[in-house]
C-alpha cells in the first residue's frame, strides 16, 4: 500500500471492482437467453434428452435383460402339466346325458375319431379348441361345442345332440335323417328301430354327402319337417308313410314341392307344402293338423281309415274327401 493511498480509497476501489464483475455476469446470462430464445432447441436435440433420462434407460436396460435372460429361466421353473391336480383321462370328460337313441359309446367315439390322446393336461396350449373340434365332427353333435375347463382337472363340454325324426326308404335299405335332413349314424339303429320313426317314400337318390352331412335333397328336408309336425299323432292316426314328389328337373324349389301322407288303410292325405314354406296360399301347417283329426275323429273314431279315401287337407276353404279307388289305394 503506498503511503499516499488512504484505507477507505483502497475499500471503495474494491466494492467497485466487485460490481463491476457481478454486472458483466448478469449481462451474459442476460445474452444467453436471450440467445436461447431467439434459437429454439431442435427436435432431435429435445428427443434425444428425453431418451437419455436415466429413469427410461433404467426400465429398457431391465426390459432387454427380461427379452435375452427370460426364455433361460424358464428352463429352471417346474412343469405344472404333469402334476396330478392338471391332468385328467380323456374318457373322464363331462358331456351332456345322451338321450336313448345315441350310443351310449359316444364319447369313446369321439376319443378315437379325433385322435384325442388317453390323458390330457388342462394347461395344454390349444387343448379346448382340440377337444371341441374332435366334438364337431361327430354326426351326433349338433350345433355349437363349448368346452370348460377348471382345478382340480375337470373338462366339461357343452352341445345338443341331433335328434332322428324319420327313417328314409331307399333300394338298399333305411337311412335316419333329422330334422334337417342330416344323415344319422347307420350302425346306431338296429333293425327294429324301422318302424319306430315314421317312414320317408319315393326317394330314389342316395345320401350326396357322408354321415353327418345334409342328404342333398329338398324332398327329404320337407319330408323330416313333415314327420316332426305329425309324430305326437303317427301312431294313434295310424300313418304309414310321407311320399315324396317325383323329382322332375335338377334343380329343386322347396315353396312347389308338395306331398303326401299315407295310412295304414291305404288312404292318402294332401298334405300339399312343407312346413317353412312361404307360399302365400298354402294352408297353414296347425290347420292341416286340425282338419285332418277332425276327418279322423269324424269318420273312423281314431281308427285306421277301412275305406281307402283320398282327403285334401290343403283345400283354400275347407277339407275336401272322396272314395279312392283300391286301386290307388296305398
Amino acid at each position: 500500500m503506498s503511503r499516499n493511498q488512504s484505507p477507505e480509497k483502497n475499500v471503495d476501489e474494491t466494492a467497485s471492482a466487485k460490481r463491476q464483475k457481478k454486472a458483466t455476469r448478469k449481462k451474459k446470462t442476460s445474452q444467453t437467453k436471450a440467445s436461447a430464445e431467439t434459437h429454439p432447441a431442435s427436435w432431435t436435440d429435445r428427443l434425444l434428452a428425453a431418451a437419455f433420462r436415466p429413469a427410461l434407460l433404467l426400465w429398457v436396460g431391465l426390459a432387454g435383460a427380461a427379452f435375452v435372460i427370460g426364455p433361460s429361466l424358464l428352463n429352471f421353473l417346474p412343469d405344472l402339466t404333469q402334476r396330478d391336480e392338471y391332468r385328467l383321462a380323456t374318457s373322464q370328460i363331462q358331456i351332456p346325458d345322451p338321450p336313448r337313441w345315441v350310443p351310449v359309446t359316444l364319447l369313446d367315439q369321439v376319443i378315437e375319431e379325433g385322435s384325442l390322446p388317453d390323458e390330457v393336461s388342462v394347461l395344454d396350449e390349444g387343448l379346448a379348441e382340440q377337444i371341441a373340434a374332435a366334438f364337431k365332427k361327430h354326426p351326433w353333435v349338433q350345433g355349437e361345442v363349448t368346452v370348460k375347463m377348471s382345478v382340480p382337472a375337470r373338462i366339461e363340454v357343452a352341445f345338443e345332440y341331433r335328434q332322428p325324426v324319420a327313417m328314409v326308404e331307399v333300394l338298399d335299405g333305411f337311412y335316419a335323417v333329422d330334422d334337417a335332413g342330416v344323415l344319422l349314424p347307420p350302425r346306431d339303429f338296429p333293425e327294429s328301430d324301422v318302424e319306430a320313426y315314421p317312414r320317408i317314400v319315393g326317394m330314389a337318390t342316395t345320401p350326396l354327402a357322408g354321415i353327418g352331412s345334409t342328404w342333398g335333397d329338398a324332398r327329404v328336408i320337407g319330408a323330416s319337417r313333415i314327420a316332426v309336425a305329425l309324430t305326437p299323432w303317427w301312431r294313434d292316426w295310424k300313418l304309414k308313410s310321407i311320399v315324396v314328389p317325383a323329382r322332375l328337373t335338377a334343380e329343386q324349389a322347396y315353396d312347389k314341392l308338395e306331398f303326401v301322407v299315407t295310412t295304414q288303410g291305404g288312404s292318402r292325405i294332401i298334405w300339399g307344402r312343407p312346413p317353412g314354406n312361404e307360399h302365400p296360399l298354402e294352408i297353414a301347417d296347425e290347420e292341416k293338423i286340425k282338419r285332418l283329426r277332425k276327418f279322423i275323429t269324424l269318420s273312423q273314431k281314431g281308427e285306421t281309415l277301412k275305406e281307402p279315401w283320398e282327403v285334401n287337407i290343403n283345400h283354400l276353404m275347407e277339407i275336401t274327401y272322396r272314395p279312392l279307388p283300391v286301386s290307388k289305394a296305398f
